[in-house]
């Protein structure tokens, strides 16, 4: 327990250089004096005060170098533009199914005979009601019981 407190403490103080090395590194980009002026005042006093800082001067120097692993924070509320992308080709997919599916029904009610064919589509009660179809041959619904 003692030892992974003491790697997380040891995590944190490492990424805790890094930022300040990116913040010094961005304020010398940014043509501000003050990362430079404080650069021998943050340091640690395990560092003597001749070595020095390991942020290059000038950026060109710094693209000779191997980049430096940088970190990226995302917010899983928000969607990013892969997810984005993603939505919209299954919705384009659900579209192009559900379009294919409705020509297929139309395609065969259009092929359907006349006789078919129901008068009544709108109203499915209506439709079992009045049928269109003969229940069976000969039958009168007026026609006496024998």
């Amino acid at each position: 327990m003692r030892e992974e407190f003491g790697t997380c403490l040891k995590e944190i103080k490492y990424l805790s250089e890094r930022v300040e090395a990116v913040e010094r590194k961005s304020e010398s980009v940014n043509g501000t004096n003050a990362g430079r002026k404080s650069l021998a005042e943050d340091k640690s006093p395990d560092v003597p005060a001749d070595v020095p800082a390991a942020v290059p001067a000038d950026a060109s120097s710094s693209e000779d170098k191997a980049p430096e692993p940088s970190l990226v924070l995302l917010d899983k509320n928000q969607s990013t533009v892969s997810n984005l992308q993603k939505e919209d080709a299954r919705y384009l997919e659900k579209r192009d199914v559900a379009l294919a599916l409705c020509r297929a029904k139309s395609d065969r009610t259009r092929k359907l005979a006349r006789s078919q064919k129901s008068p009544y589509t709108a109203n499915r009660t209506a439709r079992v009601i009045i049928s269109n179809r003969k229940l069976y041959p000969g039958y009168n619904p007026f026609a006496p019981i024998d």
